[in-house]
């Protein structure tokens, strides 16, 4: 039997569900922070920055600032794994991972460099992935790569690189594009409007730089790449029950909204029914008054009446009156004697 007590525990227990809950939150959560090296900086919707910690999450909406010495690893919540250099600018601009139609992940690279694994959004809709840069925009088939934007080269031109370590990746400007294999390093020239090209050596920029905790990336790519299948069953399980208990929540309510409304319609009829009392017994009064009243009058006509009938018979017959108060006096008399 449903009460009003089970179904407010009910609510309470799921209000704490939603609030913990990152798939109902205003901004879905990205990822977590798995490994940092150096500083770098959260930088939220409102502009506010705070110092990056392992285990926070990230939301749509925010960027990372990495320092000089800073490096930042990523899992993201389909699975894969974020990887920002030093001196980068990285935005999650529009972020989806339900393991439904509806998964996308969409990010910018303002500077700087991010190696990019993809999990079962890039897996499994190619067209859901997508990396914007200043000067063109990077497509996935499934893959492990790395894009940089260079804004002053030091012997490199400012623009977007791409290259590939496992996997395929399109670069495009609004002039054409490229399709990246394993091997190549694309460019699209932030100085020159041209379709992306390919560079005849490696850009001097991947053999310059020193990362820190680079050698743990293979590591964690194979553990959670042999687990990208069932942890995108274990979130569709897991939106299935919050879209449940969503609507056991919607129904819960509408039960209580309609015992409310029961109570309250109880309330009026009661309301009603003791001023309709109220009403009737002022009236049911003057009624009785009234009728008091009328009988009164008839016995006060009645009484008017007899003795108007004796006056009038008194006034017809006035010698038979002093007739019989002659023979009462006369008795009167011979008694007292």
């Amino acid at each position: 039997m449903i009460t009003q007590g089970n179904i407010l525990k009910n609510l309470s227990g799921l209000l704490i569900l939603l609030i913990l809950s990152p798939a109902v939150c205003a901004a879905e959560l990205f990822g977590t922070v798995d490994a940092l090296s150096g500083s770098a900086s959260l930088i939220d919707q409102a502009g506010q920055a705070t110092s990056i910690a392992i285990g926070m999450n990230i939301y749509e909406g925010q960027s990372i600032n990495s320092e000089a010495d800073g490096e930042v690893h990523l899992v993201t919540e389909d699975g894969g794994i974020i990887a920002v250099r030093p001196n980068t600018v990285f935005r999650v601009d529009e972020y989806k991972a339900d393991g439904g139609a509806a998964d996308k992940i969409f990010m910018s690279l303002l500077k700087g460099t991010i190696r990019s694994i993809t999990g079962w959004i890039g897996k499994f809709d190619n067209s859901a992935y997508r990396i914007t840069t200043p000067t063109a925009t990077i497509g996935v088939r499934g893959t492990d790569h790395e894009t940089t934007v260079i804004e002053k080269g030091n012997g490199d031109e400012p623009g977007t690189y791409d290259n590939v370590n496992e996997g395929v990746t399109v670069m495009k400007t609004p002039q054409g594009s490229a399709e990246v294999t394993p091997g190549k390093f694309a460019f699209a020239s932030r100085e020159r409007p041209a379709p992306p090209f390919f560079l005849a050596q490696r850009p001097h920029f991947l053999s310059d730089r020193r990362l820190k905790i680079e050698d743990r990336i293979q590591q964690r790519k194979d553990i959670l790449r042999g687990r990208l299948n069932q942890m995108r069953e274990e979130r569709i399980n897991r939106v299935k029950s919050l879209q449940g208990n969503r609507r056991s929540a919607n129904e819960s309510g509408m039960n209580i909204r309609n015992q409310q409304r029961e109570q309250k319609a109880e309330h009026r009829r009661e309301l009603r029914a003791q001023h309709y009392e109220q009403a009737r017994q002022p009236q049911a009064h003057r009624a009785e008054t009234a009728w008091e009243n009328r009988q009164a009058l008839q016995r006060g006509k009645g009484t008017h009446n007899m003795q108007r009938r004796e006056n009038r018979q008194n006034d017809i017959y006035p010698g038979e009156k002093n007739r019989h108060a002659a023979e009462r006096n006369q008795h009167m008399k011979m008694r007292r004697e």
